[in-house]
């Protein structure tokens, strides 16, 4: 059954299961979120529908696995009032300004993220991460090998030209570039039996998440290279840290998780793992990573009719002003609660599982 607005595309193993059970929130173990910068903002009415339908309710731990904007989302999903730092986060991030002509400064982007995340943790947010009873929280960053403390200049984009040449060989080798740190909550990644949290693709570091951290971790997770500052002095991280993305931009899939069934809410109906596959349109994920995976998105159809015929992104700073971006923003936000709604429509009337449609090959 094709849907006006949403597509859902979901793997053998997660169809019969829907089909069998339909949506209900211990049918999940993980929820997975991309980097994408604005582009969160098509989510946001889907993201409250899922603090309603799929945080609130459960009686099984969750394990939320984020980079960039993924993470600074599964934050607001972590705290005990998810509807209030969505609203703090989505208020903070339409509203960011910057003084004077032309591209901003990466400091100055640096600091308006960091206000972001201050307006989006409150006082008690990074504590309540920390400790929530059932979501374990796993903010992905990327940390510079062979660092010599650059985060501009040719040198550091010579070694993001290496990074982005080992990548078109393969995925893998952006390891010689790049190590994946997962900053986790406890209970998460390396602690215990209870999270089933592994990637087999590239050495991982782990990092425990105490609410000292929260906040520079999920800086560095959402630290683009070239457009922010990288970010160093990490408690018990030494170098420097960077976007999540780099290495998982809407991720492979090809980690180990916890029994049930993987959640994807997602900008388009195409997954990228990594941030150097951008060009690379045949570079996608295996079939059988995706067995256990529902992704929900946008259809291109209703995306192609929001402003400008696309989501939001990063360069409507550089293409529009403060205002025009303010008020446009605002706009898809208020256009896509029709993406939430359809959802609920489906979950409600038990028909989620005729809408899915197999992952393309």
């Amino acid at each position: 059954m094709a849907t006006r607005r949403l597509v859902l595309r979901a793997g053998p193993r997660a169809a019969d299961r829907l089909r069998a059970e339909g949506f209900h929130p211990d049918l999940f173990g993980t929820l997975v979120g991309a980097s994408g910068g604005p582009k969160w903002l098509v989510l946001r009415h889907v993201d409250d529908l899922l603090v309603d339908r799929l945080i609130l309710p459960r009686s099984t731990p969750l394990d939320t696995l984020g980079s960039s904007i993924g993470s600074f989302r599964h934050a607001c999903f972590a705290q005990h009032d998810p509807h209030g730092a969505l609203e703090r986060f989505a208020q903070g991030y339409v509203h960011q300004a910057y003084d004077g002509p032309g591209s901003p400064s990466m400091e100055a982007i640096s600091a308006e993220s960091d206000r972001i995340l201050t307006t989006l943790l409150g006082d008690a947010g990074a504590a309540e991460i920390v400790s929530h009873p059932l979501l374990r929280s796993h903010f992905v960053a990327a940390r510079l090998r062979r660092d010599r403390g650059h985060d501009r200049g040719l040198a550091f984009k010579l070694q993001l030209g290496r990074a982005a040449a080992r990548n078109l060989i393969s995925r893998g080798r952006i390891g010689a570039s790049f190590e994946r740190l997962v900053f986790h909550a406890p209970g998460g990644t390396g602690t215990s039996a209870d999270s089933s949290i592994r990637f087999v693709d590239l050495v991982t570091r782990t990092v425990p998440l105490e609410p000292a951290n929260v906040r520079p971790a999920l800086l560095a997770s959402g630290s683009i290279p070239l457009v922010m500052a990288g970010v160093r002095d990490t408690p018990g991280v030494p170098g420097t840290l960077f976007d999540g993305g780099i290495i998982d931009y809407h991720f492979d899939f090809r980690f180990r998780r916890r029994p049930g069934l993987v959640l994807f809410p997602h900008f388009f109906d195409r997954i990228t793992p990594g941030w150097f596959d951008k060009p690379l349109r045949w570079r996608r994920p295996r079939l059988e990573d995706l067995d256990d995976v529902l992704m929900i998105a946008p259809s291109d159809a209703f995306v192609s009719a929001l402003p400008g015929g696309r989501v939001p992104d990063r360069n409507d700073f550089l293409r529009l002003g403060t205002a025009e971006r303010i008020r446009r923003w605002k706009d898809v936000v208020d256009r896509c609660r029709v993406l939430a709604d359809e959802l609920h429509e489906l979950i409600e009337t038990q028909r989620l599982a005729e809408a899915v449609l197999p992952f393309e090959a």
